[in-house]
């Protein structure tokens, strides 16, 4: 009765399969001992798996696992006759993993540049094609955009016979323009299937990027990266560790943190900026670090695409 057995109710669960890593694997095993034989220093934090005896216990009631680490015994309870029960688990290091986080309200930097004002472009109609991303808007004369072009689109339309009208305004950049006449931008509404859109009204004019610093609601993605200090390549401690700072733009001739982005005096300047908001890139938004079991930590970087 010295010796700790794992009994019934033992168990590996998979934390994380719903995020589509379906390998970590954490090892619950039941136990029971004498309860003046048990000693919370019986395994160390970060042991692994790696035999019975390496678990501490008198059976392996699992297949050994030498990159499952001890995190730790939890649900101590005394089960009678001077014995306790107790849960004794490991761990695998948990994949990286990235999930949807929501909506989040971001202030992305101004951007000061020369404007050229551009003539209004009429627009004549607009529709979509279930499974093409965006909206085809249709000009009545040459338009003069190409991929990459970023224009200002304030415009009312409606779908199938629903009465709303829904109202988009705002910079966008443009898609695609598959001919002088037509081109696609993405203004945020997206469907299941094929509808007919009815232009209302819609003001459009290409335009330089120029605005102040301005606070947009986004859809954000959170990167989870989990770290066992002294295992992990790099990492002896948690203090090895480098949280990624929240995106700035500084100065580049001060090296101060500024909020509008300039062609020549800042870093990035709104040039670069502007072919990060082009090529889809993300900016870190917050970051952190936390225990997630036993010494074993997970980074959150939580993250949206530059506007």
């Amino acid at each position: 009765m010295a010796d700790v057995r794992a009994v019934d109710g033992t168990f590996i669960s998979y934390p994380f399969i719903e995020d589509g890593d379906t390998s970590t694997k954490v090892y619950n095993m039941v136990c029971t001992q004498k309860a003046t034989d048990y000693s919370a220093s019986q395994v160390a934090l970060d042991a692994t798996m790696s035999s019975a005896a390496a678990a501490g216990v008198l059976v392996l009631p699992f297949t050994a696992d030498a990159q499952a680490y001890f995190v730790g015994d939890t649900g101590h309870a005394p089960i009678g006759g001077g014995m306790i029960s107790f849960t004794r688990t490991f761990a695998n290091i948990p994949q990286s993993t990235t999930a949807a986080s929501g909506s989040a309200f971001v202030t992305f930097p101004g951007i000061a540049a020369t404007v050229v004002p551009a003539a209004a472009i009429a627009v004549n109609s607009v529709a979509m094609t279930s499974g093409t991303r965006g909206v085809t808007l249709t000009t009545g004369t040459a338009h003069g955009l190409s991929a990459g072009s970023r224009i200002y689109l304030s415009m009312d339309y409606t779908v199938d016979s629903d009465a709303f009208i829904h109202h988009i305004a705002g910079q966008f950049f443009v898609i695609d323009a598959p001919t002088t006449t037509t081109f696609r931008v993405d203004i945020g509404h997206y469907w299941s299937s094929q509808v007919t859109l009815s232009l209302n009204d819609a003001l459009l004019r290409q335009v330089n990027v120029t605005r102040p610093p301005t606070s947009r609601n986004v859809s954000t993605e959170t990167r989870y990266d989990y770290i066992l200090p002294g295992t992990t390549p790099g990492i002896s401690s948690a203090l090895d560790i480098e949280v990624p700072p929240s995106f700035y733009a500084i100065s580049s001739t001060s090296g101060e943190p500024v909020d509008t982005l300039t062609q020549t005096t800042t870093v990035p300047t709104y040039l670069v900026y502007n072919d990060m908001v082009e090529d889809g890139n993300n900016i870190v938004i917050e970051s952190s670090l936390a225990e997630w079991a036993g010494n074993i930590l997970v980074m959150k970087t939580k993250t949206c695409k530059a506007k």
